[in-house]
């Protein structure tokens, strides 16, 4: 186990979403703290995309962890697949609570309206995040996204009814280009946040903080090594991780000191 070899409490590079190893350039905090601001003022939706491995699903989780601190809304993460409307609709009804069954878009729809709009359910805010959002390649998902953001939930105090849901998507860049065909729900986004590739500085500043994090010294990987792995990865965290973990195992069975270039 290398990570004994090189003092470390635990692997630091595992392609595992946690948020103790989040490393957050300005471009991610912004993103974040946009959908934040979706999230907290009750607004319709938002997309996130950004090409695989940059770190997307770290932001979704971030905000997930702030929406249950704050308390103030729900939050409900779903992984699309492809072809799945129903599932994804009758996901969105058992979180509501509605029990009886729904065969069909219509029914599902009639159905979140029912229990989200009964004033004694008194239904929170939610905000749903769907993850690999671009595998979304029917008319009738995004016709029942569209209608979702339809729906409605009432306020306390006589207040005008607030959006149920908070919709965000998350995908490859390609989520753009299929969501220009469908307008209506498309105007509907009022946020489209574009995450890139980490920059050469900012490569090694995410080796170092998930070392830092792990119980090791930030400079196992020489400035050379570092500055290699951002090249030969193009500054996508994925890519890093899988890079600095066999260069670490690779160290530790030749019993080196440092992670060189060479080695990277």
């Amino acid at each position: 186990m290398y990570d004994h070899y090189w003092n470390l409490r635990e692997k630091p590079f595992q392609n595992v979403t946690d948020v103790r190893f989040a490393y957050l350039a300005e471009q991610h905090k912004e993103g974040l703290a946009r959908l934040i601001y979706l999230a907290k003022n009750q607004k319709t939706g938002g997309v996130l995309i950004g090409p695989y491995g940059v770190g997307k699903s770290m932001i979704l989780e971030l905000l997930a962890q702030n929406t249950r601190t704050d308390n103030s809304s729900k939050y409900l993460g779903i992984s699309m697949m492809p072809g799945e409307t129903m599932a994804l609709a009758r996901h969105i009804l058992e979180f509501t609570g509605h029990s009886g069954k729904a065969n069909d878009m219509t029914g599902a729809l009639e159905a979140l309206q029912d229990t989200v709009g009964n004033p004694k359910n008194d239904f929170p805010h939610t905000v749903l995040t769907i993850d690999e959002a671009q595998m979304i390649v029917d008319t009738a998902t995004w016709q029942f996204l569209h209608l979702l953001t339809n729906i409605t939930a009432p306020s306390r105090n006589d207040a005008p009814p607030r959006n149920a849901f908070t919709l965000i998507l998350c995908g490859h860049v390609d989520l753009t280009n299929h969501l220009k065909l469908y307008q209506a729900l498309a105007q509907r986004i009022q946020l489209v946040w574009n995450l890139e590739p980490l920059a050469e500085n900012q490569t090694v500043e995410y080796i170092q903080q998930r070392i830092r994090a792990a119980g090791g010294d930030i400079w196992i990987f020489t400035d050379d090594a570092m500055r290699s792995i951002h090249r030969a990865a193009g500054g996508l965290p994925r890519l890093v991780n899988n890079l600095c973990d066999t260069a670490l195992m690779l160290g530790c069975a030749g019993k080196l000191q440092k992670i060189t270039r060479e080695i990277a």
